[in-house]
């Protein structure tokens, strides 16, 4: 499936407060900020903790009034996240470290 095709994502996203997204950046966002640079360059998650090289990316929920995350599908203990009204559909971007 397309992603302009997956209605998923837009559908389960726009039932979340616009308060808990405010100053966040979509992928579409990421893209076009992303679209200038070289491709050389090394991407760098900068934290609480410092700063590693961005080692993994996948989807998962966001859970942004605890900041915290679950994968799509099952996780370590078997078990599926039902998203609710305050879950974002995300993509995690994972540090080296």
């Amino acid at each position: 499936m397309h992603p302009e095709e997956n209605t998923y994502v837009r559908d389960q996203n726009a039932r979340v407060d616009p308060l808990l997204t405010l100053g966040t950046i979509t992928v579409a966002g990421l893209r076009e900020i992303l679209a200038d640079l070289p491709d050389e360059a090394v991407v760098v998650v900068a934290g609480e903790d410092g700063v590693s090289p961005l080692a993994d990316v996948e989807e998962g929920w966001y859970f942004p009034a605890a900041g915290d995350a679950a994968p799509l599908g099952r996780d370590a203990d078997g078990n599926v996240h039902e998203p609710g009204p305050r879950d974002l559909y995300a993509v995690l971007l994972h540090p080296t470290r």
